[in-house]
C-alpha cells in the first residue's frame, strides 16, 4: 500500500464559505501551500520563544494575540513577527472575529510574503471548522483492493485474492439490503489520527465488476440508497481458499495494520454451500457487541475452564 501526501493552497481554503475568510494582503502570495493540518497560536513565538513554534502550520491570532499586537511598539512588533516568520513555511496567517491588524503586523506578512487573512467567527467555532476541513482534506490517503460496505452500521472491508467472490459476496449482501461504498478500489483516509474513513474514487462510485455480469450500476439496481459515500473501516474479512488451521473460536482477535490504523480482521474460508454474506452480516454484528465489551468466545472459553477446574477439584476429593 503506498501512502499519499496531500496539499491545498491558501486560495482554497479561501474558497471555504463556511470558514467565512477575507484577504487583508499578500493577494501575490495565495498559491502558498498548505500541507499540515496543524494549527498554530504563536503567542509565545511573538515573544521570541521559539521552541515549540510550529513553521510550518496557519498561524492562529486570537484576542490575546491581538491585545500583544496592539500594545507591542510597531517596530518591534514588525522584527518579531519576521523572526517569527522565517522560521519555516507559513503558509498563512488569520484573524479571527474580523479584527483588524496593526499596520506593522500586515507590513512584516508583506516582507515575510505570508498573506494575511480574517474570519468573522469566533476563536472556538473558527478552530473547529478549520481543523475539520484541514482533516478531511491532509489526512494521510492510501489505497487497498477489496470491497467496503457498510453491514448493519459497521463499515466491513472485504479483501481476499482475485476471483474468490468479494463482489459476488458484496452482491448479496447489497442484496440484503446493506450498503456498498467501494468495489474493487478502496481510499481510506486517516482522520484525527486515529479513525479510517473509506470512500470510493469518483470514477468507479456506485458501480460494481461481477464477473460474468460485467459492470453493474448499483444505484440503478438497486435505488440510491444502496451506494454511501464513504464510511468508518471497523473491521476486515478475508476471504480465503479452505485451510485446516483457522481458529475456530475466535478467542484470539486478530488485527490489521492501514495507515499506522490497527482493525479487528476476521478470515473466512471460501467453501462450497458456505452462505458467506450471512456470515459477514453475523460477524459485523458481533464486532458490535465486542465493541460494548461482550466477547462472547472468551466468555464461553472461560466457561469450559471454569467447568474442567471444577470437575479435577471433584475428582481429587473422591480420591
Amino acid at each position: 500500500m503506498r501512502q499519499f501526501t496531500k496539499h491545498i493552497t491558501v486560495t482554497d481554503l479561501l474558497q471555504v464559505k463556511r470558514l467565512h475568510l477575507e484577504l487583508v494582503c499578500g493577494k501575490r502570495y495565495l498559491q502558498r501551500n498548505i500541507s499540515s493540518a496543524n494549527i498554530n497560536r504563536p503567542g509565545l513565538a511573538l515573544c521570541g520563544h521559539m521552541e515549540h513554534f510550529l513553521p510550518d502550520a496557519i498561524q492562529l491570532f486570537g484576542k490575546a494575540e491581538y491585545g500583544f499586537c496592539v500594545k507591542t511598539k510597531p517596530v518591534l512588533l514588525q522584527a518579531a513577527i519576521i523572526n517569527m516568520l522565517a522560521e519555516g513555511q507559513v503558509p498563512c496567517m488569520i484573524m479571527i472575529e474580523s479584527l483588524n491588524p496593526p499596520p506593522a503586523l500586515r507590513k512584516a506578512c508583506l516582507q515575510a510574503e505570508v498573506p494575511l487573512l480574517t474570519t468573522s467567527l469566533s476563536l472556538a467555532d473558527f478552530s473547529a471548522e478549520l481543523r475539520r476541513f484541514l482533516d478531511e482534506q491532509l489526512a494521510p490517503v492510501t489505497h487497498v483492493h477489496g470491497v467496503l460496505l457498510n453491514v448493519s452500521g459497521i463499515g466491513v472491508l472485504i479483501r481476499g485474492e482475485a476471483g474468490i467472490g468479494k463482489s459476488e459476496c458484496a452482491l448479496e449482501l447489497i442484496k440484503r439490503g446493506h450498503i456498498l461504498i467501494a468495489d474493487d478500489v478502496v481510499e481510506v483516509q486517516k482522520r484525527w489520527g486515529r479513525y479510517l474513513v473509506g470512500s470510493c474514487p469518483e470514477m468507479l462510485k456506485h458501480y460494481m465488476e461481477v464477473r460474468g455480469l460485467g459492470i453493474l450500476d448499483i444505484d440503478l439496481l438497486f435505488g440510491v440508497g444502496a451506494t454511501l459515500d464513504e464510511t468508518n473501516i471497523e473491521m476486515e474479512v478475508v476471504l480465503v481458499p479452505p485451510a485446516k488451521n483457522i481458529d475456530r473460536l475466535g478467542v484470539d482477535q486478530k488485527t490489521t495494520k492501514i495507515l499506522d490504523v490497527d482493525i479487528p480482521s476476521l478470515t473466512l474460508p471460501v467453501t462450497s454451500g458456505r452462505n458467506l454474506a450471512v456470515l459477514i452480516e453475523v460477524a459485523a454484528r458481533n464486532q458490535q457487541l465486542k465493541a460494548r465489551g461482550i466477547l462472547t468466545a472468551q466468555q464461553f472459553s472461560k466457561k469450559v475452564m471454569n467447568r474442567v477446574k471444577r470437575n479435577k477439584r471433584n475428582h481429587a476429593e473422591e480420591a
